[in-house]
């Protein structure tokens, strides 16, 4: 059941005909209130106070409205006095301290929430004047109000904190060392405490007496994980580079300290460059971290980080796969597995990984144009059509990733024998990009080989070879083009341009082939054709071609 602030009411009596139209605005306030329609609202409650200026639970209605509008004079207008005509409610306090406070008034909002912790017996409220006693820089009432907690409560860790952090605002240290002092006599046993009061030495410039403290520490808690990170910094500070190696392994290795801490210690060392064999000792470190946490799947990301720096793609992959396997919807680690698959060039990794993690996030759509590229590498092109199909529904906002799409998407739809198809997803490609080479070449070839639309193919391929001038799979388009148009000896030229640049290549040297049976060098064309085949090549009549020594298409 949710508390309810009782409302004690000093306002003079009203006529029958006055109370029910007070009740009836009050509810009907409430009402829009709780709807958000707060100038209504507020309409209302001061039609309540027309009736009965001096009605303390109205005006604390209305301030509370106000706060919410921001509109924090008006607030503090209200609640002022609603405080006025209840002196004894302490809800009216803890508004009117509220409004204070974001007004920064501190030194108002203090004395408030101090009147209102009293009334309510409440510490944290308490807490809370103390808080504003500090804002307001009024040091010697912060520590008042904070004793009086303590004679409540007993010795409070959290109080105690509060009070050092006061003393330390003051330039009293020693002060402060009294206050965790007496958290270290109360509490022996807890090593917390004497690692607060080393802490406090230490960024109080006196780290002889910190260093005594951790080492102090370690001696009943060997694996004190922050005694150990403490001990890293300062002798990382002081240039001891083994010390501070040593402690920072201890603290990596500790179950003590929460794996975001560790994270920080760990990118600081592999950032630095403190030691000849860093690259070594980074591994060290994030094998330990693993060893330390191992159902963190940021450890594991951690070391597939090093490997992928490295360029150990398959290691990298290896690790990022575990850290998915713990926490499957990191999108960051499946994106590095898919990085790591396509620098491998391994298409069926690429496949499995992009369809595992559009699993999980079947709107991304960077996952669908590597799937549909491992598809068409892959030659399962109803597979690269329909991912890449899927993907351009996610893709409106990304420009790139829809190039990519439809370019994949064209290929494919090419090779599936869906001619309208494959021309319309290049159309969309050059609505998108004019001077996309990729697509200008490969929408170019595709019309030439259907002996289609061969005045669109050559202006296309001249384009794209005038926007990537040395690109040999460009001039052995261009070259195809003039064959299918009969221009031998041009076609010829740049057929051979393109061989300079890549001279092993089986498709090109069979289209030099066709060139050269067409000139009448039918020796040399079928020197050729031998040599493409030779080289892997695949073309459909490629076979026909040297066994009969004559031209098919």
């Amino acid at each position: 059941m949710i508390a309810l602030p009782v409302f004690a009411q000093k306002s003079k009596p009203l006529s029958e005909y006055q109370q029910l139209e007070f009740d009836r605005n009050y509810i009907n306030a409430n009402k829009e209130k709780i709807l958000n329609n707060f100038d209504e609202s507020i309409k209302l409650f001061k039609a309540c106070l027309t009736l009965q200026p001096d009605n303390a639970a109205v005006n604390y209605m209305l301030s509370r409205i106000y706060f919410e509008k921001q509109l924090f004079e008006d607030a503090e207008l209200y609640a002022k006095r609603a405080v006025s005509f209840d002196e004894n409610n302490s809800w009216y306090k803890k508004q009117l301290a509220e409004v204070y406070r974001q007004q920064k008034k501190y030194k108002e909002a203090a004395p408030v929430f101090e009147k209102a912790a009293e009334m309510d017996k409440d510490a944290g409220m308490e807490i809370e004047a103390a808080y504003m006693y500090v804002l307001a820089k009024e040091y010697k009432k912060a520590i008042k109000a904070l004793d009086k907690i303590e004679k409540v409560t007993g010795l409070n860790e959290e109080v105690i904190k509060q009070k050092e952090q006061i003393y330390l605002a003051q330039n009293k240290l020693k002060k402060a060392i009294r206050e965790i002092e007496k958290l270290i006599k109360a509490y022996p046993q807890d090593q917390r405490y004497v690692g607060m009061l080393a802490d406090l030495y230490m960024a109080n410039n006196k780290t002889q007496k910190g260093v005594e403290l951790y080492n102090d520490v370690l001696k009943k808690d060997p694996a004190n994980g922050s005694a150990h990170f403490a001990l890293a910094d300062y002798y990382h500070s002081a240039g001891d580079k083994e010390n501070y190696y040593s402690h920072l392994k201890a603290g990596v290795a500790s179950p003590s300290i929460d794996v975001k801490s560790k994270l920080q210690m760990l990118v600081s060392f592999i950032a630095s460059r403190d030691f000849e064999n860093q690259h070594d000792r980074c591994f060290d470190l994030a094998n330990i971290f693993i060893q330390a946490n191992p159902s963190e799947p940021s450890a594991f990301m951690l070391l597939a980080d090093l490997y992928y720096q490295d360029k150990d793609f398959e290691s990298a992959r290896n690790y990022y796969l575990k850290a998915t396997s713990i926490e499957p919807s990191m999108i960051m680690a499946w994106q590095q597995i898919i990085f790591c698959s396509s620098e491998l060039r391994n298409n069926i990794y690429l496949q499995n990984d992009c369809e595992q993690a559009l699993e999980y996030f079947p709107s991304e759509p960077i996952f669908y144009v590597y799937l549909s590229l491992a598809a068409i590498q892959m030659k399962e092109y109803d597979k690269a059509f329909t991912a890449a199909q899927k993907g351009i529904e996610y893709a409106a906002d990304h420009k790139e990733t829809l190039i990519q799409l439809y370019s994949t998407m064209g290929d494919a739809a090419h090779y599936l024998k869906r001619y309208n198809a494959c021309d319309s997803a290049f159309e969309e490609v050059l609505k998108l990009d004019a001077n996309n080479s990729y697509a200008l070449n490969n929408y170019a070839y595709f019309l030439s080989l259907r002996k289609t639309k061969l005045d669109k193919a050559e202006e296309m391929s001249k384009h794209s070879l005038e926007l990537e001038p040395e690109n040999s799979s460009f001039m052995d388009t261009y070259g195809w083009i003039l064959f299918c148009r009969k221009d031998f000896a041009k076609a010829k030229e740049y057929i051979e341009k393109s061989l300079t640049i890549t001279p092993n290549n089986a498709e090109v040297l069979e289209h030099l082939g066709d060139v050269l049976y067409h000139m009448n060098e039918k020796d040399e064309a079928l020197k050729n054709w031998k040599r493409s085949k030779e080289l892997g090549g695949t073309g459909e009549f490629l076979d026909k071609k040297i066994s009969e020594g004559k031209w098919y298409e």
